[in-house]
This record gives structure tokens, C-alpha cells and sequence, in this order.
């Protein structure tokens, strides 16, 4: 009798590591290569606008390839932050996102009439971007870039990707959210440059429901392009304790019978 129950807790055991409430899933995030990521959705936001150097302010929510974009979610308070601009005595206005917290379910909320999102043809291979529009800049110069843009998924995910553009080495934060509001990891983007960069829950957890992404990038601020929701794929350490929790309980039974 013993015997079976050391073979019934060490199955218990080894299924916990392969279940999303096990230790193997209490890490962060890892950022992995953008090129590595299995996507089970890409958005390009190419449909917003067909022109090169064209651009366009979009009013209210946001679906682009399945997914949908706002300003912030609910609970999520916005205030202003002001950042100098590098050389120069002028300060840039940025969209702070950094007082409370979502609410569970991630409801989305537009920002105000002209100060919610925006997209950009940048004449290039990649075509358009999103980009969030801040509060106006004292000086009167263009917000665009340096809003907020927030993202809730149809289904949540293991890992994302995205393309930054306009980068110049500031203040970047990708805020990551489960379903229920709880925050998973801040990322610090800050001190990047354009490029791809993505990330993946350490464990493989699928719990990534949607995204907050701020800035205080200054000059142009920010946008970003080429979205890619990663499909969960479970690590073979996490496969290989599930499949031996499973042998040690099938043992265990014929034992029984």
C-alpha cells in the first residue's frame, strides 16, 4: 500500500510540472529569436492603408487579423509623463499607463477623439504600422507615436513577436496581462533600436491574453509592425514529466487489477 502511494505522489508530481499551475511554470518570460516563434497569427495592419507615406487617425477599437487594439483597459488609469527631448529644451508628452490595474476580462477602451491610434505607410517592404497618439506636445509638434496602444487576443498565447519601428533608444515598456487582469512580466524594451524582438512565457504557459506597450521614446516615439502570436508549444522537459506521470499511473493501476 506504501508503494502505491509514493507511485500515485511522484505521478502527482511529475503532472504538476506539466500543468499550467506547476513549478515549471512560474517563471516570466524569455526573449527568444523573432524568426523561432510558431505563429498561429501574424498582423501586418497592411489593410489599414494601401499608399506609401500615407497615414490615418483611427477612431474608437481596432480589429486587425483577429485581434484587437485600444488605448488602454479598463481600470487602467491615464495620465501624462513628460520626458525632455535629447539636446534640446523642449519636453515630449507621453500616454502613462502606469496607475492601476486591468479589470478581468481585458476590456478594451478608445482613447479620446484624436488621441487614440493611428497607422503610418512607411514606404518599405514592411508598408504600415500602429502606433499610439499622445497628448499634444507643448511645442505643438505631431503626438504621433507617443501614445499608448493596448492589445487583447482572441485566445490567450504562449509567446509574442513584434517589429519596432521609429526606435531611437528610450523608454519602452510591453506590459503583459493574463485574462484576469493580473500582470504576468513589464518588459523593458527600453535602449532598443528598430528591429524584431519577441518573447515566450518560460514553461510554455498559453496565458498571454493581451499587452499594454507605452513609451517615452522621444522625437518620433514609436510604432510597431508585424505582430505574431505565438501557438502554445509545450517544452519536451514539461512533455517528457507529463508522459512519465502517466506510465507511473498506468503501472500503478495494473498493479491494482
Amino acid at each position: 500500500m506504501k508503494f502505491k502511494r509514493q507511485l500515485l505522489a511522484a505521478a502527482l508530481c511529475s503532472l504538476s510540472m506539466a500543468l499550467p499551475f506547476g513549478p515549471a511554470w512560474a517563471g516570466a518570460t524569455t526573449e527568444v529569436a523573432y524568426a523561432s516563434l510558431t505563429a498561429a497569427t501574424t498582423v501586418s495592419f497592411n489593410e489599414l492603408l494601401a499608399n506609401p507615406f500615407d497615414s490615418v487617425l483611427i477612431e474608437g477599437l481596432l480589429t486587425s487579423g483577429g485581434v484587437q487594439f485600444g488605448e488602454r483597459f479598463a481600470g487602467q488609469e491615464l495620465a501624462i509623463a513628460k520626458a525632455p527631448r535629447p539636446g534640446a529644451v523642449a519636453q515630449d508628452w507621453f500616454d502613462d499607463l502606469s496607475f492601476g490595474s486591468p479589470t478581468a476580462g481585458l476590456t478594451l477602451l478608445a482613447g479620446a477623439l484624436g488621441a487614440n491610434l493611428g497607422a503610418y505607410h512607411y514606404g518599405d517592404g514592411y508598408g504600415a504600422a500602429l502606433a499610439g497618439i499622445g497628448p499634444q506636445n507643448a511645442d505643438g509638434s505631431d503626438p504621433f507615436g507617443f501614445g499608448a496602444i493596448s492589445a487583447r487576443f482572441a485566445a490567450p498565447v504562449s509567446g509574442l513577436g513584434l517589429q519596432l519601428r521609429d526606435a531611437d533608444g528610450g523608454a519602452i515598456t510591453l506590459s503583459l496581462y493574463r485574462s484576469d487582469g493580473s500582470l504576468i512580466e513589464a518588459v523593458d524594451l527600453g535602449g532598443r533600436s528598430d528591429g524584431f524582438y519577441a518573447f515566450t512565457r518560460t514553461g510554455g504557459a498559453a496565458d498571454i491574453a493581451g499587452f499594454t506597450l507605452t513609451n517615452r521614446d522621444s522625437y518620433y516615439g514609436i510604432a510597431i509592425d508585424n505582430l505574431v502570436l505565438a501557438a502554445p508549444v509545450p517544452e519536451p522537459a514539461s512533455a517528457l514529466l507529463a508522459l512519465g506521470g502517466l506510465a507511473v499511473l498506468t503501472l500503478a493501476r495494473r498493479r491494482r487489477a
